[in-house]
C-alpha cells in the first residue's frame, strides 16, 4: 500500500469507528487489531475480509479470529 492509500484508509477507518461510535457501536479490539495488521502491510484487507468471511462459516462466531491469525 502506498503512503498515500494508508492515510486514506488510516482516515477512513477513523471515520468509520466515529460514525458507529455515535451509534452506540464502538471499535471492537478485534477490528483495531485487523485495521493495524492491513496499514502495516502484513495483510491486505480483502485477504482479511476473506479469511474473516471463512472463519464466521467455519466456526459461527467471531470470537477467536484475531488470535487464529498469524499475521496479527
Amino acid at each position: 500500500m502506498t503512503p498515500e492509500g494508508k492515510e486514506a484508509y488510516r482516515k477512513a477507518c477513523e471515520q468509520t469507528d466515529a460514525i458507529f461510535a455515535l451509534e452506540g457501536f464502538p471499535p471492537t479490539e478485534q477490528s483495531k487489531a485487523i485495521d493495524a495488521a492491513v496499514l502495516a502491510g502484513r495483510v491486505t484487507l480483502m485477504q482479511a475480509a476473506n479469511e474473516l468471511r471463512k472463519y464466521i462459516k467455519q466456526h459461527k462466531a467471531v470470537e477467536g479470529f484475531v488470535a487464529s491469525r498469524s499475521w496479527v
